[in-house]
C-alpha cells in the first residue's frame, strides 16, 4: 500500500506506572498497522490525575521519542486516555417528535434526539467527554440500534454520558502540550480497553471489562451492544506492591519484582514449603521467606480490590445480566491466581483479555498491559477525522452518532 492511502494516528496512554505511545497507520480499507512503540516510567500521575507536571512531561517525551525513533516519523498530535476519581458515568434518555411529512427517521432526527438526551445538568466544574448511544426506540418499539428510515411519530434514545473534571483535563492536556504534542482527542480508558478486547457478540451478550492498572481500576459494562455502566475503583497494582514492600521489609522496586516473578493470589496453588529470596533494605544481605507469605499479602489486597469491583457491579444493577461474565485486563490481569479468586469473590465467570485488531508489530503489544493504548488506536481509527475531542457540538457530535452505528451494526 502507498503512504498516501494511509493516515497516521498516535495514542498516548498516560498511567500511574508508565506512559505508552503507539503510532499506527490507518489504511482506507480499515486495516490498522502498528509502526511505533514507546514506553517510559511515569511518576507524575496518581489515580489518574497529574500530581507533578514536570515529571509527567518527561515521561511523555521519553515515550514519544522512543515511538518516533521506531516509526521514523515525528509525532505532532495524539489521542489520550482519561481516567480517575473525577470521571463520572450516568445514563440518560431523550425524546423528540418525528416532524417530517413522511414520518421517516432521518440523520437529523438522530442528531436531535441524542442532543436532547445529553441535555442534562452537570456540575460547573465538569464537562461532557462522551455521549454513548445505547439503543433507540421508535414509538413503542424498543431495542433498535439503527432507526434510520423507520417510520413513526416519536423517537427516543437511551445514552450513557461520561463527564470529567475540567481542571483535571486541562492539567493533563497541559502536560501533553508541554511535551510538544497537540491533543487531538480524549477517550475514557475503560472505553478504549474494551475496543481492544471485545467482539460485537460479547457486547451483545453482556460483559464487564475490568482494567486493573497501577493506580486505578476502570470498570465498563456492555449490554445489548451498548455501554450501560462505567465506574472506577481507586486502587490498583501499586497498592499491592506497597503492601509487599511493608510486609516483607523490602524496597519498593524489589517488591514489584517479587510480585511479578513469584506472586500469586490463589493460595491453594502455592507450595507451603517453597522459599524465595527477598532483598533487604540498605546494605543488609537478602533473606529467605516463604512464597506463601508473599501470596497471603497479595491475596488480601487483591480480594479487597475485587470486593470493591463487586460493589460497583451490584450498584450498576446489571450484574445478573452479564452472560459473558468478566474480562480482566491491564497489567495486574497477568497476576497468577486472579481468575479463580475473582470467580470466588464475584460469582461470575472470568477470563483475561488480550488486545487484538492491529497488524505490523502488534506482537509487541499483545499483552493486557497495552489494552488501553491499543484501544485508543482502534477507537480513533473508527473516528475518521480524529474528532474524539468534539463530543457534543456540531459535526463532531454527529460523527459520534455515525461511529456508534458503524461500530454496533
Amino acid at each position: 500500500m502507498h503512504e498516501e492511502e494511509a493516515r497516521i494516528i498516535t495514542a498516548l496512554d498516560i498511567g500511574s506506572a508508565k506512559s505508552v505511545a503507539l503510532i499506527a497507520r490507518i489504511f482506507q480499507n480499515g486495516e490498522t498497522e502498528l509502526i511505533g512503540i514507546g514506553i517510559a516510567p511515569s511518576r507524575g500521575i496518581r489515580t489518574g490525575a497529574v500530581t507533578n507536571i514536570e515529571q509527567t512531561v518527561r515521561s511523555i517525551r521519553e515515550a514519544v521519542e522512543e515511538a518516533e525513533s521506531m516509526a521514523g516519523l515525528p509525532i505532532e498530535k495524539a489521542v489520550i486516555n482519561v481516567t480517575g476519581k473525577h470521571v463520572r458515568g450516568d445514563n440518560s434518555s431523550g425524546v423528540i417528535a418525528i416532524t417530517n411529512k413522511n414520518r421517516v427517521v432521518t440523520p437529523q432526527d438522530m442528531f436531535r434526539v441524542i442532543d436532547a438526551a445529553q441535555a442534562v445538568r452537570i456540575p460547573a466544574d465538569q464537562e461532557i467527554m462522551h455521549v454513548l448511544a445505547r439503543e433507540f426506540k421508535v414509538d413503542d418499539q424498543n431495542g433498535i440500534r439503527d432507526p434510520l428510515g423507520m417510520v413513526g411519530v416519536r423517537l427516543e434514545a437511551d445514552v450513557h454520558i461520561v463527564t470529567a473534571s475540567s481542571t483535571h483535563l486541562q492539567n493533563t492536556e497541559k502536560a501533553v502540550e508541554q511535551a510538544g504534542i497537540h491533543v487531538a482527542g480524549r477517550v475514557l480508558s475503560g472505553l478504549a480497553s474494551s475496543q481492544a478486547l471485545l467482539t460485537e457478540g460479547e457486547k451483545d451478550l453482556g460483559v464487564a471489562v475490568i482494567d486493573i492498572g497501577a493506580g486505578i481500576t476502570d470498570i465498563i459494562i456492555y449490554l445489548e451492544g451498548g455501554v450501560a455502566f462505567t465506574s472506577t475503583v481507586f486502587l490498583g497494582g501499586a497498592i499491592i506492591t506497597q503492601d509487599i514492600s511493608i510486609g516483607l521489609k523490602t524496597p519498593v522496586e524489589a517488591a514489584e519484582h517479587l510480585k511479578k516473578r513469584h506472586g500469586s493470589v490463589y493460595l491453594d496453588s502455592i507450595d507451603p514449603g517453597e522459599q524465595i529470596e527477598v532483598p533487604s533494605v540498605g546494605d543488609r544481605l537478602p533473606r529467605l521467606a516463604s512464597r506463601r507469605e508473599l501470596g497471603e499479602i497479595m491475596e488480601a489486597r487483591m480480594r479487597e480490590i475485587l470486593e470493591l469491583v463487586h460493589v460497583e457491579l451490584m450498584k450498576s444493577g446489571k450484574k445478573n445480566m452479564l452472560a459473558g461474565g468478566i474480562i480482566f485486563t491491564g497489567g495486574v490481569a497477568l497476576t497468577e491466581g486472579l481468575i479463580p479468586l475473582a470467580e470466588e469473590v464475584i460469582s461470575l465467570g472470568a477470563s483475561v483479555g488480550f488486545p487484538k485488531g492491529l497488524l505490523g508489530i502488534s506482537d509487541k503489544v499483545s499483552s493486557p498491559v497495552f489494552s488501553t493504548a491499543v484501544g485508543i488506536i482502534r477507537y480513533a481509527a473508527l473516528d475518521g477525522e480524529d474528532d474524539t475531542k468534539k463530543n457534543n457540538k456540531g459535526k463532531g457530535f454527529f460523527g459520534k452518532v455515525k461511529n456508534w452505528l458503524q461500530d454496533n451494526l
